[in-house]
C-alpha cells in the first residue's frame, strides 16, 4: 500500500477526456503507486480514480501545495501543436503554481511528452521554463529532443526514450476481449486546417463507402466521448466510444487490425500486437511511425490522396504481426520503462 506520507500529483491535458492522455496519466499514477505515493490525477475522471485506486479530484485546488512530486506528463504537453486547435497549453497550471512559490523543496519531473514544434513564441517560452523547473524531462522520440536542444533545454537532464502508452498492458487491469473486426477511426472534421486539402472531401466520401460496405466486419472508434465522426454515414456499423479505460482498452483489444487518424489509439494497438496503419492528423503520429519500422503505413491527411486512403485499406486488410514487429515492440517498452524509471 502506499505510504500516505509521500503525495504526487500528476498535471496534464486531462480535461478533455481524450483517451490517449488519460491512459498515459493513468500510466505514470500506476507507476508513483508502485513507487509508494498515493497519487492524484485531476480532472481524470471519477470511474477512471475509482478503477486505478487514486484520489479523484475534478480540479488542482490545494494539491500542487500539498505534493511532495509534481509529475507533467504525459501528451505534446511541451508543444501547442497538438489536437484540433493549436496554440494551446497546458503548462499554464505548473507556471502558475511557481510564480506563487508552490514549487518550492518539490520534486518536479516531465515524462512521455512530445516537445515542440511552437506556434506561439508565448509556448515555447512556457516550455522552457518548465524544463528549467524540472529534475528531469522525458521525451518520446528523438525530434522532441531536437526541439528541446534546439531552445537551450539538453544535457542528461533530458531523458530519449518512447511513449508510456506502450505499456498499458504492463501497468494496468483489464480483460482482452477476442474479435475480427478492423477499428476504423477517421474523426478528422474539427481539424480546419485541414480543409486546405482540395481532395479531403474525397477521402472522406472514400472512406464512408469503405465502411458502408463492410459495416459486419468495421467497427467504428471515437477517441473521446462523442461518437465516430462516421457514424451517422454509416448507421449499420458498430461504434465504440471512450467512457472509462478499462473498458476501452478491452474492448480495442478485440481487433485485427487498426486504421486511425491518431496518434494514441495507433500506439495502444501496436502495444496489444494490433497491425495499424494511419492518415493522420498531426505530425508527431508520422514519428511514431518511423519508430516502429513502418514509415508506409502512415500518410499525411493534409496532402494525402484518394490513392493514399486505398493503399493504406489494402495494407490494413492484409497486415500481420510478425517477428520483426515483435522485436521492434519489446525495444520500445524497454524504451518506455526508462521514462519512468526517474520517478521514484
Amino acid at each position: 500500500m502506499p505510504d500516505s506520507s509521500k503525495r504526487a500529483v500528476v498535471v496534464g491535458p486531462y480535461r478533455v477526456h481524450n483517451f490517449g492522455d488519460d491512459l498515459v496519466g493513468a500510466i505514470i499514477a500506476k507507476h508513483l503507486q508502485r513507487a509508494g505515493y498515493d497519487v492524484t490525477v485531476p480532472k481524470l475522471g471519477e470511474q477512471n480514480a475509482e478503477w486505478l485506486g487514486i484520489e479523484y479530484a475534478e480540479d488542482y485546488g490545494d494539491l500542487i501545495q500539498r505534493s511532495d512530486m509534481v509529475v507533467v506528463g504525459g501528451g505534446g504537453i511541451l508543444s501547442d501543436t497538438s489536437g484540433s486547435k493549436p496554440g494551446a497549453s497546458y503548462l499554464d497550471i505548473v507556471a502558475q503554481a511557481a510564480m506563487r512559490g508552490e514549487l518550492t523543496g518539490k520534486r518536479v519531473m516531465v515524462t512521455s511528452v512530445g516537445a515542440g514544434p511552437w506556434i506561439l513564441e508565448k509556448s515555447k517560452m512556457l516550455a522552457f521554463a518548465v524544463s528549467v523547473l524540472a529534475e528531469k524531462i522525458g521525451v518520446r522520440e528523438q525530434e522532441s529532443y531536437d526541439h528541446l536542444a534546439s531552445i537551450g533545454v539538453s544535457g542528461p537532464k533530458v531523458v530519449l526514450g518512447a511513449d508510456c502508452a506502450l505499456l498499458s498492458a504492463d501497468y494496468l487491469d483489464f480483460a482482452p476481449r477476442r474479435g475480427r473486426a478492423m477499428g476504423f477511426q477517421f474523426d478528422v472534421g474539427s481539424f480546419e486546417d485541414l480543409k486546405a486539402n482540395p481532395r479531403l472531401q474525397e477521402i472522406s466520401d472514400a472512406a464512408i463507402q469503405y465502411v458502408r460496405d463492410n459495416a459486419k466486419k468495421i467497427t467504428l472508434i471515437s477517441n473521446g466521448r462523442g461518437r465516430p465522426q462516421l457514424a451517422a454515414s454509416a448507421p449499420d456499423t458498430g461504434i465504440m466510444r471512450y467512457a472509462g479505460l478499462e473498458d476501452y482498452l478491452g474492448r480495442l483489444s478485440g481487433h485485427k487490425t487498426v486504421f486511425t487518424s491518431h496518434l494514441h489509439l495507433a500506439i495502444t494497438s501496436y502495444s496489444q500486437r494490433i497491425p495499424t496503419v494511419s492518415l493522420y492528423v498531426r505530425e508527431k503520429t508520422r514519428r511514431f511511425y518511423e519508430q516502429i519500422g513502418h514509415p508506409e503505413r502512415a500518410v499525411d491527411l493534409s496532402t494525402a490522396t484518394v490513392d493514399d486512403f486505398n493503399r493504406l485499406i489494402a495494407e490494413a486488410e492484409t497486415a500481420v504481426w510478425t517477428d520483426k514487429d515483435e522485436e521492434t515492440l519489446q525495444r520500445l517498452k524497454g524504451d518506455a520503462r526508462r521514462l519512468l524509471e526517474f520517478i521514484d
